[in-house]
């Protein structure tokens, strides 16, 4: 009769070895859980910053000129006038609604030869997109008016003197000036 044979386990781990095993997944649980915490859940900090930007009126007006002489030489000039389209241009630069007004020195041109000056309302003046002529003169002087922005304004002029004055040369300043409306 044979002897029942007894049967061992042929288990190659040791006891030690399951708890390395089982400490060896815990450990890397808790690695993996804190290599997810720190890329998930990191603490955030916002700062915010301003910057300010001021701005101050602005008003300027620069003047360009084609001509400043009106030659009467010829006969028709004086009957007719003679017209200088864009004699005057002015660059308005504005960041405020603004008002370009001209004014002549003394209302008068002033004679060279003679003490008799001419009246300034002898030459006229428009925006060249107006349609009619302005006498110059400071009790109601000429003006142009618009929004803030760029603008290149020019000038038409018209002198016409007719036959009332003096052979010479008259000469005024004309003064513009720039405001806000």
């Amino acid at each position: 009769m044979r002897r029942p044979r007894a049967t061992i386990p042929l288990n190659f781990t040791s006891d030690y070895a399951i708890i390395d095993m089982k400490l060896s997944r815990i450990i890397i649980y808790f690695l993996s859980i804190s290599v997810f915490l720190s890329t998930e859940v990191k603490s955030q900090r916002y700062l915010s910053t301003s910057r300010t930007i001021t701005l101050y009126k602005v008003l300027d007006v620069s003047l360009t000129n084609t001509s400043a002489v009106f030659d009467f030489s010829a006969l028709t000039n004086y009957d007719n006038g003679i017209y200088k389209a864009g004699m005057i241009t002015a660059t308005v630069k504005a960041n405020v609604p603004w008002k370009l007004t001209l004014t002549v020195s003394n209302n008068t041109l002033s004679p060279q030869i003679t003490p008799t000056p001419m009246p300034a309302s002898v030459i006229g003046i428009k925006a060249s997109s107006a349609g009619t002529y302005t006498n110059v003169q400071n009790n109601t002087p000429f003006y142009v008016q618009n929004n803030r922005g760029l603008y290149t304004v020019p000038f038409d002029l018209r002198a016409l003197p007719g036959f009332q004055y003096e052979t010479q040369e008259y000469v005024g300043d004309f003064y513009f000036t720039i405001a806000e409306q």
